[in-house]
Parts: structure tokens; sequence; C-alpha cells
């Protein structure tokens, strides 16, 4: 990973990050201030996805982030002069069990409730409920997925057998306490 705010520095996972060890990261993701960054257990991140955190990110457990995805919590007063002194950071809140769609960019002060689904391309501009499918610019509902998803989605974690079929390999889906 890289902390694209200073050339050629490498950004680490140090023991103390609020990220777990089950991250998943395939390709070049994107630091703005990993101190912000709150990352669950089992998240997948595609390749390009930029993190840019002035205030905190908040990403909940088995949440999976596709490619060229934006989570930005910085904007700009544009009523006041000049915009660029006057930035306004607000935190992004990413629920568990959540896909973004590649492209997604999500704007300052959004929350994406669990279970939800982000089309690709969108940009969300308002918060998304539990269980929606959003898509479109700007993101609006277009569905909801099927509450039977939850219901069989948090009795496999809450097995201790717990396994899913990824490619040929039997992976943990869901590690217990």
């Amino acid at each position: 990973m890289k902390n694209f705010f200073k050339k050629n520095e490498k950004q680490e996972i140090k023991k103390t990050s609020p990220v777990t060890e089950e991250l998943l990261i395939p390709g070049t993701v994107l630091i703005g201030n990993a101190h912000f960054l709150k990352i669950g257990k089992n998240v997948s991140f595609g390749g390009n996805v930029i993190l840019y955190a002035n205030a905190p990110i908040e990403i909940g457990d088995h949440t999976m982030i596709a490619i060229n995805v934006i989570l930005h919590t910085s904007t700009h007063d544009i009523n006041k002069h000049p915009m660029w002194e006057n930035r306004v950071d607000k935190p992004i809140k990413v629920g568990s069990h959540v896909w973004i769609g590649a492209a997604a960019i999500i704007l300052p002060g959004i929350i994406i409730e669990d279970f939800s689904v982000v089309g690709a391309g969108c940009i969300v501009t308002a918060n998304v409920p539990m269980g929606a499918i959003v898509a479109g610019n700007p993101a609006r509902i277009i569905g909801y997925r099927d509450d039977k998803i939850y219901k069989n989605r948090q009795s496999i974690c809450n097995s201790e057998k717990a396994t899913i079929v990824n490619g040929g390999h039997i992976d943990k889906y869901c590690k217990m306490k």
C-alpha cells in the first residue's frame, strides 16, 4: 500500500493499526491518513482503490470493495471564498457484508448499512439503508436483497464450521472469536 501524500513512501500496516490480518489486497490501495482507518475481518479490495481519510473511514466485516472505488471524507464549502481553504471533513461508515461495485464513489458523511450493494459507477450522495441495492448517479435505491440472505449469512458466520469454496480453495469464511 502507498500513502499518496508523500512520494515513494510506503504505508505499513502495523500491529497497532485497526486493520485485521484477514485483509485481502490484490492490487494498489492508496491511503491518505491511515490512522483514521478501521477495517474489519475478511475485507477485500480490488486494485486502484482510494481511501482518502481526513476523517474516520470504518469498513465492516466480510465487505468487498471492487476496483477503482473511491471513499473520500473531504469536501469544500463552495459558499466560502477561497473554497480550497474551507475544507469540510465527514466520516464514512461501510457496514458488514457490503459489496461496492467497480468505480463507485462514496462521498463524505455517508453510511452504507449492512448487506447493501452499491452498483458499479455509482456516486453515493445519501445514506444506503440495510439490504438496499443502489445504482446510478446519484445512487438511488433500485431494490432490496432478500432478507433470507441476511439470516443465512448471519447463521453461517455464527457456525464454527463456516467455510466457503472459492476457486477450488476452501477458506474460513467467518473466523470465530
